[in-house]
């Protein structure tokens, strides 16, 4: 990452040397230093991080300076992040209290972007992975009201570069760590893309699934207009299908979805994505595929949510510290950036934890 080259002389001579335990060296700042330079980054980047410790806490810290404090932090958290996943995996228990009972447990997860240093311009843009755990208060249905779902109560947030199946252990993991064994209810929510239908089957088997609402409705949407085109003949098969999703008359559903379809006829082997043979074909096998997850009415009536916006909006946070066509990114660096942000992000107090585990964050 681009950094200026602003001296640290001032910060040098306000701060103790940084806390051995944490792993920065003796010429580093003290502890709480460090963790207002790992706060800053929600500024969106190492040098808008800078301008900030200098503009309100009068810290003389160069870009440089605060990327390095960030990963040799981001490090740590990223070993203890893997040590907790490799003690669930092996069974073996977990420190720290026990998890709060959760009445409604609710997990979700989705893909960023992020652009990184390869030589391919075709390789740079990569996923990040991000999955969130939060419990929640189930609130049914009432007659007459519009259905709002659940609100979110601690969100607690992991992510990685990694494939897809290192982010399911971390996610099992921080879920096992939020009481996903003892919970009352548990669901899993999201976008039915393979991917992450590949997490939900191999590592929540026994979370009911329920199919992002607005995942759903958008696929709908494309079969519409593949039909369709624009216009009322469009809006009005769209309405009447949405009506038969939100109450569930699924029989219904697929039937026209499946006439539909055959009316069109199949798509040839080599139709091109945009043929709308091939999208009707594409999401309908889309809905057969997650068609678990469609039973909107009985959701309701459990209180369940019927959206993964929490998600949604966690990814766009993430984003702005880590997307952007100006940054650049080592694998190294982004991972160990991405377990501040995550971190900062939280309302678990997992931030808080972590620092009171160095008693100079105190004191220094």
């Amino acid at each position: 990452m681009p950094a200026d080259t602003r001296s640290a002389t001032g910060a040098a001579a306000l701060f103790p040397p940084l806390d051995r335990r944490l792993g920065i060296p003796d010429r580093g700042g003290s502890s709480r230093l460090t963790r207002k330079v790992c706060e800053a980054n929600l500024a969106g980047s190492f040098p808008k991080a800078s301008r900030l410790l200098g503009s309100l806490a009068g810290l003389d810290l160069s870009a440089k300076q605060v990327q390095l404090l960030t990963e040799r932090v981001g490090a740590i958290l990223e070993r203890e992040r893997d040590g907790a996943t490799a003690d669930f995996l092996a069974l073996r228990p977990a420190s720290g209290p026990p998890p709060e009972p959760v009445s409604l447990l609710v997990i979700t997860t989705d893909g960023g972007r992020v652009q990184t240093l390869q030589e391919d311009p075709d390789q740079k843009w990569k996923e990040d992975k991000i999955g969130v755990v939060y419990d929640a208060l189930a609130v049914p249905e009432t007659p007459g009201v519009k259905y709002a779902g659940p609100s979110p109560l601690r969100r607690s947030v992991v992510a990685t570069m990694g494939p897809w199946e290192q982010l399911g252990d971390h996610l099992s993991a921080l879920a096992d760590r939020r009481g996903s064994r003892q919970a009352e209810q548990k669901v899993f929510v999201s976008d039915g893309a393979a991917a992450i239908r590949s997490v939900r089957e191999r590592c929540f088997p026994d979370a009911a699934f329920v199919l992002d609402w607005s995942h759903a409705t958008s696929h709908l949407h494309q079969m519409a207009q593949a039909a369709f085109g624009t216009g009322p003949p469009a809006e009005a098969w769209l309405d009447r299908q949405k009506d038969r999703l939100w109450n569930s008359r699924l029989e219904l559903f697929f039937k026209e979805l499946t006439r539909l379809g055959a009316a069109r006829g199949p798509a040839p082997p080599k139709a091109r994505p945009e043929d709308p043979r091939r999208i009707l074909a594409t999401n309908l096998e889309y809905f057969r595929t997650n068609r678990e997850g469609l039973s909107y009415a009985s959701f309701r009536r459990r209180g369940w949510p019927l959206a993964s916006g929490i998600v949604e909006s966690t990814v766009k946070q993430v984003g702005q510290r880590v997307k952007g066509s100006e940054k650049h990114w080592g694998m190294p660096g982004v991972e160990t950036t991405l377990q501040i942000v995550t971190h900062l992000i939280s309302t678990d107090g997992a931030w808080d934890r972590f620092w009171n585990r160095h008693p100079l964050s105190k004191t220094a």
